[in-house]
């Protein structure tokens, strides 16, 4: 299983920063959804999801990036 950042126009795949491709097997895996997560927000990637990649593509699933509650809230919830 690979987990991956996909473009949700384009369908294209995160490679590394800046560089994407349409293939999934060339592409990052992060092998965990919140590193994905963190890694398009820590570089301001809008329009990608989260796309879930099974050796069966009959499995394959594709999630919508969670919303990010802002840093008040967050810091209230810790308080």
């Amino acid at each position: 299983m690979k987990i991956l950042l996909q473009h949700v126009r384009t369908k294209l795949y995160v490679r590394s920063l800046g560089n994407w491709t349409a293939n999934p097997l060339d592409a990052f895996d992060f092998q965990h959804s919140q590193r994905a997560i963190d890694f398009a927000r820590e570089h301001g990637l809008s329009a990608v999801q989260i796309a879930v990649k099974f050796i069966d593509s009959e499995f394959d699933e594709v999630f919508p990036l969670p919303s990010q509650a802002p840093a008040v809230q967050s810091a209230q919830r810790n308080a």
